[in-house]
């Protein structure tokens, strides 16, 4: 699902020459669904009293983005950072920490900045060993492309790989999974989507890899405004290049799609009879509203909450994103709500309301609507609660491989297996297959407890059984 990150421990040497100047780079880490993500301030002088910074997100292998705006007053220090929309907030103590809370849009988080030496940037920035990442000489034809979509509205970048040769060659696209991702699947130093491509080319299978909106060289578009319908159709321009090239067999053509990419790829295949088969990898069939609330009640579990608070806040956080499907506007939304809520409280007990954070209209501490209308105010978000993934695949009559990790906690892989079996088997299709590999996350990385804060801590990128399994089974639909 969306990206998430875990922190690195850091050993910090203090540069006590400069250590009544702010100038330097300064590191500190933002939570993001149970991990937490790396972030380093690069702030330099241009006069006297004026300052310029730049940041980076090493976790992301992003470096330089540009800050708009920097202004410090005495301790005061803030940095806007409009690509972002938001920005920093800080104190500095005058010596190596700043405390202070880092803002992207509407979202606000604790963000406490530590001075770093350039040594100990450049160590962040290399990040830990990832020894699956390919390195050449790759022992097959790479190619970066670019192409535009029928009416020139975005430009996207991607990369093609085929094996050395004049044949033509099966080819598939992989769709990423939700956010803003570029063609390699950059996570936490992983190349995901680079490691998959490497090994299929290499048995045989020619793939394009590109970058989302907003990432690499593919444009924004009007990105805000997005869902995953939208990115079907960026999917659709991508089918469209690969039907230009000759050394691609426009007759074996697949999709493989990852998390929000494994409910997307049967949208496509549905509206196309050129996708010649498809893999559904940790694919969330179940509908945004199932898996938003198993991911909440997984987050709870962590908490140490009881069974009973955590079973309570489910069915209330599972009724009130149902009503999304019905309400037209936010204000017809927040009265259901409070019907809802009001229905549901009456039934709580007193050590359920405490322990959920219940004071009035309040939910974990948080005020009901302003979290709800937040999720409703997100074009994304609400085509994800409100989408039912069924309805498109149960048309889908192209080979089906659907792959799950048994130790996926972003995306339960029993439920949505056997959602994704049920559905293919009621309409008929003659030829699907269904595979829960067990001990392996929602990267299909090798695990312990399949939690998010072990993406970063594995060496590994991907299990090679599920390289051989994705792999194995596309060689025999290529035949």
């Amino acid at each position: 699902m969306k990206k998430i990150f875990t922190c690195l421990a850091i050993l910090f040497a203090i540069n006590q020459g400069n250590a009544q100047d702010i100038t330097g780079s300064w590191l500190g880490s933002v939570p993001i669904g149970g991990g937490s993500l790396k972030l380093v301030f690069n702030i330099s002088k241009t006069s006297d009293t004026a300052y310029s910074s730049t940041f980076d997100s090493p976790d992301q292998k992003a470096f330089g983005i540009a800050c708009n705006r920097i202004y410090k007053k005495k301790d005061s220090l803030f940095i806007g950072i409009q690509i972002i929309k938001g920005g920093y907030n800080g104190i500095w103590d005058g010596k190596d920490n700043i405390s202070g809370t880092f803002k992207q849009g509407s979202h606000e988080v604790t963000l406490n900045l530590k001075r770093i030496s350039e040594n100990e940037k450049k160590e962040i920035a290399n990040g830990p060993s990832r020894p699956q990442t390919p390195k050449p000489p790759f022992g097959y034809h790479t190619e970066d492309v670019e192409y535009d979509n029928a009416d020139k509205s975005l430009h996207y970048g991607a990369t093609f790989t085929r094996p050395n040769g004049s044949e033509k060659y099966p080819a598939v696209i992989i769709i990423t999974g939700s956010g803003t991702q570029d063609r390699d699947g950059t996570i936490f130093g992983h190349k995901l989507y680079w490691v998959l491509a490497d090994y299929l080319t290499k048995n045989g299978i020619a793939v394009l890899r590109v970058d989302d909106r907003g990432a690499g060289k593919s444009t924004k578009g009007n990105i805000e405004k997005a869902t995953s319908l939208d990115f079907s159709y960026d999917v659709e321009t991508s089918l469209n290049y690969l039907e230009t090239r000759g050394d691609v067999d426009v007759k074996h053509l697949g999709l493989i799609g990852h998390s929000e990419g494994g409910i997307i790829a049967p949208m496509v295949a549905t509206r196309r009879n050129d996708v010649s088969f498809i893999v559904m990898w940790g694919a969330p069939e179940t509908g945004g509203a199932e898996i938003n609330t198993e991911q909440n009640i997984y987050s709870l579990q962590k908490a140490g909450l009881d069974s009973l608070s955590i079973s309570s806040f489910a069915s209330l956080h599972k009724k009130i994103l149902n009503l999304f499907a019905g309400a037209e506007t936010q204000q017809i939304l927040d009265k259901k709500i409070a019907d809802v809520f009001s229905a549901w409280k009456k039934d709580q007990s007193p050590g359920t309301l405490s322990a959920l954070g219940i004071k009035d209209n309040t939910l974990m501490g948080q005020d009901l609507f302003t979290v709800y209308d937040g999720l409703y105010n997100m074009p994304w978000m609400r085509f994800f609660i409100i989408y039912k993934p069924g309805k498109d695949l149960e048309k889908v009559h192209c080979p089906v491989l659907a792959v799950n990790g048994a130790k996926d906690t972003q995306v339960d892989a029993k439920s949505n297996l056997a959602e994704i079996k049920a559905i293919l088997k009621k309409n008929g299709n003659k030829d699907f297959e269904t595979v829960e590999i067990p001990n392996v996350n929602h990267l299909l990385q090798t695990a312990v407890t399949g939690d998010v804060s072990e993406y970063e801590k594995t060496a590994e990128t991907m299990s090679p059984t599920a390289l051989n399994i994705i792999c194995t089974w596309i060689k025999l639909h290529i035949q």
